[in-house]
């Protein structure tokens, strides 16, 4: 049995950065389909999105594998643009607090997008082209980053 099974799966994936072909990172999410978790935020309902990532390559070992699936209701990735005209990956959550329930830290006031993770690629969305590909992710990599285990 791998860590977090339930979550990496391939009705999760929700796309890639790198390259395709050669072990590229692919990104998870569940907003619970038709049982969605919610949280009560300024007296709204908000849905909980999980979210996490496969390494598969990365110069640091303790980098590659299954990372930490967190969980909170702002979660976004996009690409923004590099002073070198080149895209980028950025992963986001909505202000000070949802960085902290994450487990992040990360310079800025609350009611900002907050940026905790950037890519050294521009990020890609799943496709049934793709899919196949990416999930190959899941049994080629079932245990926890090594990182993982030192929270």
């Amino acid at each position: 049995m791998g860590y977090c099974d339930e979550f990496y799966k391939k009705d999760n994936i929700l796309g890639y950065t790198g390259d395709l072909m050669d072990k590229p990172t692919v990104y998870f999410a569940d907003a619970g389909a038709l049982n969605p978790r919610t949280v009560e935020v300024n007296g709204q309902q908000q849905v909980l999105v999980k979210f996490g990532r496969i390494t598969q390559d990365h110069p640091h070992k303790d980098n590659i594998g299954r990372g930490k699936a967190h969980e909170c209701y702002s979660y976004s990735i996009s690409n923004i643009l590099q002073k070198d005209g080149q895209e980028q990956a950025q992963e986001c959550v909505y202000g000070r607090r949802e960085l902290k329930t994450i487990g992040m830290r990360e310079k800025g006031g609350e009611g900002e997008h907050l940026s905790f993770h950037r890519s050294r690629h521009r990020f890609e969305s799943v496709t049934s082209g793709n899919i196949d590909i990416l999930a190959l992710a899941i049994t080629a990599f079932p245990n926890a980053k090594d990182k993982v285990h030192e929270d």
